[in-house]
Formats: structure tokens, sequence, C-alpha cells
């Protein structure tokens, strides 16, 4: 399963004046994108690729909340949902419950929204499910994981401002500090980490993905 990155290296030198790099410099920039794009990922706590996921559909197993609502990890789309309602672990103690029939997904309008799905909900009216049973290992959920199918812009302009940065100042021998006529004095970081203003920059969406 390969693992996307969050922007390219020709968009990210779209952001900066041509004569500030050449074409030897593409894998180079390459790398510091791919390099930003696992950091984000890691500074979200979630797994490589989140915010651009494969289009491999995956099953995860979760402990039932033994309540209505089931919350589960982020996921684009969802394909099945199975519960282990007596409690056993063999693929055949698994049932197939019907999305609209015997739980809904939320939020409601997540599509509309651009915002991936993060619980399930036992359908109230005229439902035959009671909860998600609270056994060990008893609801499997198969999707795709992740945030959404292309990355959101703001994790784009993140990734290519962090990456950008690190391209200027390696062009400038990994100094603290440089000057360009085009950029003025700007001063660098030499740890391998976000730009606390990168960080800021996605603040507010790591908010809305805070447990």
């Amino acid at each position: 399963m390969s693992i996307k990155d969050y922007t390219s290296s020709s968009d990210a030198f779209a952001d900066i004046s041509e004569g500030t790099y050449s074409s030897s410099d593409y894998p180079a920039m390459a790398g510091f994108v791919t390099v930003a794009s696992r950091l984000i990922d890691a500074d979200f706590g979630r797994r490589a690729g989140f915010f651009y996921p494969t289009t491999d559909s995956v099953s995860f197993y979760y402990d039932g909340s033994n309540a209505k609502c089931q919350t589960i990890d982020e996921f684009v789309s969802i394909s099945a949902v199975a519960v282990a309602e007596q409690g056993g672990l063999s693929s055949t103690d698994y049932t197939a419950w019907t999305l609209n029939t015997d739980y809904i997904v939320k939020p409601y309008n997540y599509a509309a929204m651009g915002k991936p799905i993060n619980a399930l909900e036992i359908v109230f009216f005229n439902g035959v499910k009671a909860a998600f049973y609270g056994w060990q290992k008893s609801v499997l959920v198969t999707g795709i994981p992740g945030y959404s199918l292309t990355p959101p812009d703001l994790i784009v302009q993140a990734t290519k401002t962090q990456s950008i940065r690190w391209f200027l100042r390696a062009k400038q021998g990994w100094q603290d500090t440089g000057a360009n006529s085009e950029f003025g004095k700007q001063q660098y970081k030499g740890m391998a980490e976000l730009d606390s203003d990168v960080r800021a920059m996605l603040w507010a969406l790591k908010l809305e993905l805070m447990p």
C-alpha cells in the first residue's frame, strides 16, 4: 500500500521564484515534501497518509461501547459493519448490520461538509438492535480510513510552506539565518520538526480532530 504525499515538488516550486531553483533541485524538494507530509501526520497523531489515503479498503476492530453510539476512527467511507453479538471472536461470530436499518453513520452530512465519518449510531425508530454490544473486539468496520479522498487545501498549503522553507534553508548551507533580495532576512530552524507558524496554521483543524 503506497503512502501519498500532500503536494508535489512542482506545486511547491510554483510558489517561489523560478530563479531560486533549477531542474536538478526537484529530487531534493520531493524529499522535503515527503518528510513534511509525514510530520504533519505525526503532529496530528494519525496514521501515515491520513489526509490523502489510498482507496484500498481495510477492516478495523473495536471493543463494543455497550451504548447506542460507537466511536470509531475517521473513515472516508464505510462499506460494511459487522458485530459479534454474542461476544465470539471467530469470523463466523460476526453478524452483518445494515446501514439505515440497524445503524447510521455520523456526522449525518459528512460528505457535504467534506468531513470524515467518526461514529456509528443505532437506529432508534423501528430499529431492532439495542446497542453496540459491549464485548471485546466485537465491532468490525470495513472501509477507507482517513480524512478525505483528496488532501484539504489547508494541509496542502502547510506541506508546501514547510517544504519551501527547508529548501531555501538548504540552498543557504543550512545556516540558522539567511538573506536574499526576494525574501529578505528570515530565521530558519535546524530541527526536524514543523515550524511553529506551520503548526499554528493547522491548529483549527487539530482542534476539530481532538477526541
